[in-house]
């Protein structure tokens, strides 16, 4: 039986692309990454590395007829649309570029939630300072400043008046794709635990295995840094995250793939979608969504994405686990040279993985929490009870250190 070959494509090195390279590795599968550069490790991994722009479909889809693919993966936001176009060019597994469009933009986003009567802010789109004129006259403060094609939470900015919108909307351009910003009214979650999610698509059924709370800290309240498994959220929160999560999907025209999503409950109980990622969510969360349930959702991700469908199929009668699990992204408060990572030694006997995508040595430079792309290091421990994990959790910014020479 011929080999199946799966194209990959990413922008920079990603614990994701290894992630799924990884697997495709153990499927046997063939594998072709695409991006404008790989790294030692890419280039070792990866049965064929062809370095082209990210945005080059033209290029893309002649590799992909060439290598006689017979799937498409992408890892980061910006490849999605590239990746749906080179499906589409083969008659390949994969959703259409509009659905891709509608999910990654925000302004399209946020549109697809007002048609759909789910909750969603006052927001608008602007292309430079001039174009904003009294608009935000009408806007109840804050206002939350952010790239329009951006990912996570980089080059956003709350502001609780207008000063300081100058700063921020040229931080917001520079850092989103197409230039563009977008300002929204800035709604308050009711804590600093948030409900992030990691579902996969296959036509209208939806896997529901990564529900949980993901936690911000007082000084860094737009960026995930913690995350609990499984969810404290009530049988009624379930349902109503469910409820819209489904309903934004299916309104987006999506019917295959990964998909992570961000919400939170206001003060008033609304549950809002902040963002639908079509992707996987960083920070190797996928591996440690799978000590918690036992699903390999990126095995699940490549195998659909040539049409393997053995994997899905036994996920019907799989028995999921329930495991207490913490990730926690590693940052250091300030910026400087690493030492090490320090792990309280209580809280080091539940350690069941520790990552670190750059695999930083001692002496190497290292960013605050507020501006490093990527943590020191992704730790996952497990715990025999909730009550355990919750106590832990308490202590975390003490139990967990980065150490700086």
């Amino acid at each position: 039986m011929q080999l199946k070959t799966l194209m990959i494509l990413s922008v920079v090195p990603d614990g994701r692309l290894e992630m799924c390279i990884r697997e495709a590795a153990a499927l046997s599968y063939r594998c072709v990454f695409c991006g404008p550069e790989a790294d030692e490790r890419v280039r070792q991994m990866a049965d064929r590395c062809c370095e082209v722009d990210w945005n080059d479909t033209e290029t893309l889809i002649r590799i992909a007829r060439e290598e006689k693919i017979d799937g498409v993966v992408g890892v980061c936001d910006p490849v999605m649309i590239p990746a749906s176009r080179v499906a589409l060019a083969l008659g390949l597994p994969g959703n259409t570029t509009e659905s891709m469009e509608v999910l990654l933009t925000r302004d399209r986003f946020r549109s697809l939630q007002e048609r759909e009567g789910l909750f969603c802010p006052r927001h608008a789109i602007f292309r430079s300072l001039e174009e904003i004129g009294d608009t935000l006259e009408s806007f109840r403060f804050p206002i939350i400043v952010k790239p329009l094609l951006s990912s996570s939470s980089f080059g956003q900015s709350v502001l609780e008046t207008g000063n300081g919108l100058e700063e921020a909307f040229e931080t917001a351009s520079r850092m989103s794709r197409n230039g563009a910003v977008c300002i929204e009214e800035y709604i308050t979650p009711r804590s600093l635990c948030m409900v992030e999610a990691d579902v996969f698509l296959m036509g209208d059924e939806i896997y529901w295995e990564g529900l949980r709370d993901s936690w911000r800290i007082e000084s860094a309240p737009l960026r995930p840094l913690y995350d609990l498994y499984p969810s404290s959220l009530t049988e009624e929160e379930t349902e109503i995250v469910r409820r819209d999560i489904a309903r934004a999907l299916k309104a987006a025209g999506v019917r295959i793939g990964y998909y992570d999503i961000e919400g939170f409950f206001t003060r008033e109980g609304q549950f809002f979608i902040v963002e639908i990622n079509p992707r996987q969510s960083g920070y190797y969360n996928p591996q440690h969504l799978e000590l918690y349930s036992g699903v390999n959702l990126t095995r699940l991700l490549v195998s659909t994405a040539v049409g393997d469908m053995a994997y899905c199929e036994s996920l019907k009668g799989f028995r999921r686990t329930r495991k207490n699990i913490l990730s926690y992204s590693v940052f250091s408060r300030k910026d400087g040279y690493l030492d090490y990572v320090y792990i309280e030694p209580e809280l080091l006997t539940h350690l069941k993985s520790f990552d670190s995508l750059y695999r930083l040595k001692r002496g190497d430079h290292v960013k605050d929490n507020l501006t490093a792309k990527w943590p020191v290091g992704q730790a996952a421990f497990e715990f025999d009870t909730r009550e355990e994990m919750e106590e832990a959790r308490e202590h975390l910014e003490d139990d967990i250190r980065v150490i700086l020479l």
